[in-house]
């Protein structure tokens, strides 16, 4: 009897298979159909036989993570400070803080000058979210009115910041007073200094982002008032 022929060769009916005994830690290649052995040069095979796609063997690039400051909304200390001494040193304010102002610094302003009184006996929390609430509404419906013969207009948020901001002055007149007794004639110098300070630099930021030009000193009169009654909390 003659040995069965096929395309691939002679196969003999005698023969017996041979069993071939995979390794359960070899490693099957599906792209190019082969097994990689245990202990093998993996980086060998990789150049020389191209196991990987290139794509593949490049390192995945993954988005780098959001702080935890910004992720949460809230602005970054540096950047507080940097908008506190724009203020106190009357330097030009940004464009990113005059199209988007933070409330982050404000609140600790406030925050700072309702605390600082407390070193001395004093609680004047109800008399600065009071008066602070309302002078800020006020404020808000008379700029809003003054400009709306330009078409334009400010949104709420913006005043909060603006004038919290303007009120660094008198914090620093508040810590003053920890120390120094301000009910003197010396105090009252130094009060109505901090509060044209105070006037002076957001009556100059909002003549920059409303340019309301001549009419800068009509928007300066009731924030002059309305940073005084701070001075005569701080005073008194």
């Amino acid at each position: 009897m003659q040995p069965l022929k096929n395309p691939f060769g002679i196969i003999d009916p005698n023969e017996k298979p041979k069993q071939i005994h995979s390794n359960p830690f070899d490693i099957q290649n599906e792209d190019l159909n082969e097994t990689i052995k245990l202990g093998d040069n993996v980086e060998n095979q990789e150049e020389n036989h191209l196991l990987f796609d290139s794509s593949k063997s490049q390192p995945q690039e993954y988005n780098e993570d959001i702080p935890l400051l910004e992720d949460l909304d809230i602005t970054s200390p540096l950047l507080i400070k940097q908008r506190i001494m724009s203020v106190l040193l009357f330097q030009k304010c940004d464009s990113e803080y005059l199209e988007d102002p933070d409330l982050s610094g404000p609140v600790l302003i406030v925050a700072a000058l309702g605390l600082l009184p407390l070193l001395t006996g004093k609680v004047h929390f109800n008399y600065i979210y009071g008066i602070g609430l309302w002078g800020w509404m006020l404020l808000y419906l008379l700029m809003n009115f003054m400009i709306q013969q330009q078409g334009k207009q400010i949104e709420f948020y913006k005043i909060l910041s603006y004038l919290g901001y303007g009120l660094a002055p008198i914090v620093l007149l508040t810590f003053l007073s920890v120390f120094l007794q301000l009910n003197s004639s010396f105090g009252y110098a130094l009060a109505i200094v901090c509060a044209v300070w105070s006037t002076a630099s957001v009556s100059k930021t909002f003549d920059t982002i409303l340019a309301l030009q001549h009419r800068r000193f009509l928007i300066a009169y009731p924030l002059f008032l309305f940073y005084c009654t701070f001075v005569i909390i701080t005073i008194f």
